[in-house]
């Protein structure tokens, strides 16, 4: 249990990269990947849905019929900008989904109710942008990873969504605001607590697929583990897939390869 550790060893527990020798490297190939996508592909980028720079979205279209994914992006609620992840967006739009890529305001410059709210309304301004140019909405299917996982929870509430696919999330926020991630996120008990799904029903009745590797963090894999088991007692739908030996980085290759498991899961939720 977290509240046995002491601070030092909670802020290990939850130290990715740390935890992973290679991440800066992993993160900066995302990064050249991904400048590389918006420059290749036909994509509608920094959409704004705000007056802050990073409320903004970039839009992949696979055409006016495809089922929407809105992807939600990590880094502790205070790191990485959506423009690190375009790179998810070719394979997905292999499979003839398209891809909204949502930003959102930053820890310190937006306290945690702030950024829900963000995403909240991002999601409503991509609505009304699908309905304009197609006449018609889908609905979205959220993906979110780390910070991004938390976020997609904390919306699957909203009318305009399906259902989520959440990677390595982080889904009690006790232990983040009793560590080092705190320092700038500035969670006090009350907004720690208002914001845990794991406290929370209000994202019962839509499924959630979660995913976390088995080479993560322990505390990181207990995360999702007990996420899962308090969604499966209150019989609520999705699964939970252990991922064998990817760590939090390397995870996203069962995003982006043709065979991977959560490739394959978007397949059979977004497209079945």
């Amino acid at each position: 249990m977290w509240e046995n550790l002491k601070k030092d060893e909670l802020d290990k527990a939850y130290n990715n990269s740390l935890a992973v020798a290679n991440s800066a490297e992993i993160i900066e190939a995302w990064v050249q990947a991904s400048s590389q996508v918006r420059e290749r592909l036909k994509g509608e980028l920094d959409i704004s849905y705000g007056s802050h720079l990073r409320q903004s979205y970039d839009y992949f279209s696979a055409g006016d019929s495809s089922p929407i994914i809105v992807y939600i992006h990590g880094g502790f609620w205070q790191f990485r900008s959506k423009d690190d992840f375009s790179f998810i967006a070719p394979p997905l739009l292999d499979l003839g989904v398209s891809v909204a890529i949502l930003g959102y305001r930053l820890a310190p410059d937006a306290a945690m109710d702030q950024i829900v709210s963000d995403i909240r309304v991002g999601l409503n301004t991509i609505e009304k942008k699908v309905r304009s140019e197609r006449g018609f909405f889908p609905g979205f299917h959220l993906l979110g990873w780390s910070a991004g996982a938390h976020l997609a929870a904390s919306a699957l509430d909203q009318a305009n969504v399906n259902g989520g696919l959440c990677i390595s999330g982080v889904y009690d926020l006790e232990p983040i605001r009793n560590c080092y991630v705190n320092d700038k996120l500035q969670l006090n008990r009350e907004t720690s607590l208002g914001n845990s799904p794991i406290l929370k029903t209000n994202h019962f009745g839509k499924r959630m697929d979660l995913f976390v590797g088995s080479a993560e963090l322990p505390h990181m894999q207990e995360q999702t583990i007990r996420f899962y088991e308090y969604r499966k007692q209150n019989l609520q739908p999705g699964g939970f897939q252990l991922l064998n030996d990817f760590n939090h980085y390397t995870i996203f290759d069962e995003l982006t390869g043709v065979d991977g498991a959560i490739r394959k899961a978007i397949k059979k939720r977004v497209l079945g």
